[in-house]
């Protein structure tokens, strides 16, 4: 989490450090490209964005509802690094660092060391698949997974900054961050209840899909747009809201490959509203998902046999999120240990 001087992103000659190498992204929309080909294909890519936008930002993680009793606990994986929440007995949130990073294993085993995220049936951890939310019941002292997320004093795990915005739960785990610093969250006034919540899993790169949701939701040809009363905002990085006259969607995006992202579902309705209604609206946000799944899958496809240019940015929302990532892994950040990087 903390960068060193020597280290270096350098994948087939290209150096993802190097500000020039961003140039024609950073063109006016309509002009520029998107992000070179190899920042959607590189695992020097990857671990650069561990360094500068997972281990930096304010993530969202899930829902308050997802945790409703005390001692409910959320796992998620940021980066590589494994964290949870837990509600507490008077109702707030704590977030700490997993006990056991590895998922209680003592190496790294050799299945997880791929470039896609493992089914682990032991737990999460920075190397496998999240597992979903553990309630209080199964985190009784001695079970394997008090041991494996909290063990036997909770209170001497590395504590993780966890903020609120309405259900939505974010959390930040830069050592550096100022701890007054107050985060853009996005603003959630409504009084909605979740009702369901799902996850899927599409193969396109995190960094497209976000966007793609975006487009589609706006979009009136698929079924979104004002006209359809469908409106559609991100969050950098991983949110995206889609909202309908009677349905919130809430869209956590966490990567599991370099060509896979999990997207982590949550409805939210008033609470008026009848159970017809509801299933309604929410099918009609699934349908415009449904297309923004298939969209970002064909983009990944064309980055992948686009051999030469990198190809144009025809998505605004793509734009605007290109430019915030440039901006974060061009950013120049403490470094905390100034001797050499030595080889073993």
């Amino acid at each position: 989490m903390l960068t060193h001087p020597d280290t270096v992103y350098i994948d087939a000659g290209i150096d993802f450090l190097d500000p020039r190498l961003y140039s024609s992204c950073r063109a006016p929309f309509g002009l520029a490209t998107m992000l070179p080909r190899r920042a959607y294909t590189s695992e020097v890519f990857e671990r650069l964005e561990n360094e500068k936008v997972w281990t930096r930002d304010w993530v969202c993680i899930g829902t308050s509802p997802e945790i409703p009793d005390p001692l409910d606990l959320l796992p998620y994986t940021i980066g590589q690094h494994a964290i949870h929440v837990q509600r507490l007995p008077d109702g707030g949130l704590q977030g700490r660092f997993n006990k056991a990073q590895h998922g209680g294993c003592r190496t790294i085993p050799a299945q997880c060391r791929t470039g896609k995220k493992t089914r682990c049936s032991y737990t999460s951890c920075g190397f496998s698949r999240d597992r979903d939310v553990i309630l209080a019941n199964a985190l009784a002292e001695m079970s394997p997974q008090m041991g494996q997320y909290l063990g036997a004093v909770p209170e001497r795990l590395l504590p993780v900054k966890v903020r609120t915005s309405g259900p939505l739960i974010f959390a930040n785990i830069d050592p550096t961050l100022d701890a007054e610093q107050r985060p853009l969250l996005p603003e959630w006034t409504e009084n909605l209840v979740r009702l369901e919540g799902h996850w899927q899993e599409h193969r396109s790169n995190w960094k497209l899909a976000g966007a793609t949701i975006v487009d589609i939701a706006r979009s009136s040809l698929a079924g979104g747009g004002a006209t359809n009363h469908v409106s559609a905002e991100s969050t950098f990085p991983n949110l995206v809201l889609v909202r309908s006259r009677y349905a919130t969607l809430v869209v956590v995006l966490q990567p599991t490959a370099l060509d896979q992202t999990l997207w982590r579902l949550s409805f939210f309705s008033p609470p008026e509203l009848s159970r017809s209604a509801h299933e309604a609206a929410c099918g009609g946000l699934m349908r415009l998902l449904d297309q923004a799944a298939g969209q970002a899958s064909s983009l990944q496809e064309k980055i992948e046999l686009s051999l030469a240019s990198d190809p144009s940015e025809s998505s605004r929302a793509g734009w605007l999120f290109n430019q915030a990532l440039i901006e974060r892994v061009t950013r120049h950040h403490v470094a905390y240990w100034s001797a050499p990087l030595m080889r073993a």
